[in-house]
């Protein structure tokens, strides 16, 4: 385990602590350092709340010891959407020696983040990669027919970009948004290799089409501003003995 970090050290370079994780070497908790520990946040009748939950866990904790624990992977699970604050995390960290599970979020809009910590790893035991075939008919079908597109063509169009997109490695995405109804489903857009063989097959299908520039709109659009792309895992926790 690496040298405990004394707490003087840390409230006087707090900046180089933000969004890390301080575990007490004495009793084992941990907690986050957040900038929004020390924001307002709002009841559900509308009340304003003054929290500041670090201030609350280094007054309990004053005369310990911690070890820093950053986080050491993507692997999250959300139990809401991330904004909500009832939003309880999943995430890896380590200490750059030793792996551990943490969970945070609160019980109630107005109590302290409530953190648990495990050592151990999140461990991947299901992954899909797909689109939303729907979304992307309908943009073809606007681009190139508003509204007139012959259906067994873009359903053609539709099923070999889910073929090209099964194909794809986890690593080729870059998700920008979560799906509203799952946050643990992140949205992303079609990768370049993909939207580039789109391009190809639409102009291939629609090769009679008079709005040839419509093509082009079409792969630029997936490729950097529609996330058609579904990305979801599901995780086990493996925790060290």
């Amino acid at each position: 385990m690496p040298e405990p970090i004394a707490l003087s050290r840390i409230t006087s370079h707090l900046e180089d602590f933000d969004g890390a994780f301080l575990q007490c070497t004495d009793c084992q908790a941990v907690h986050r350092i957040m900038q929004a520990d020390r924001a307002l946040l709002y009841t559900k009748d509308g009340a304003e709340v003054q929290v500041d939950d670090m201030r609350r866990f280094l007054g309990a904790h004053r005369d310990h010891r911690f070890q820093v624990l950053r986080r050491s992977s993507d692997a999250e699970t959300l139990s809401h959407a991330r904004w909500d604050p009832m939003c309880r995390v999943v995430w890896e960290v380590s200490d750059g020696e030793t792996d551990y599970v943490v969970s945070f979020g609160r019980t109630e809009v107005e109590s302290p983040r409530e953190y648990t910590i495990v050592p151990g790893r999140m461990r991947v035991v299901k992954e899909t990669i797909e689109i939303d075939g729907d979304v992307l008919a309908r943009v073809i079908d606007e681009a190139l027919f508003p509204f007139v597109a012959p259906e067994s063509k873009v359903a053609g169009v539709v099923q070999r970009c889910r073929d090209l997109v099964a194909g794809c490695a986890a690593d080729e995405l870059d998700p920008i948004d979560e799906l509203r109804e799952d946050p643990n489903v992140q949205l992303a857009c079609l990768p370049a290799r993909v939207a580039g063989e789109l391009r190809r097959d639409l102009e291939q299908t629609f090769a009679d089409s008079r709005t040839r520039d419509g093509f082009d709109a079409i792969a630029d659009d997936l490729q950097v501003q529609i996330p058609i792309v579904r990305l979801a895992r599901r995780y086990r926790i493996d925790r060290f003995v």
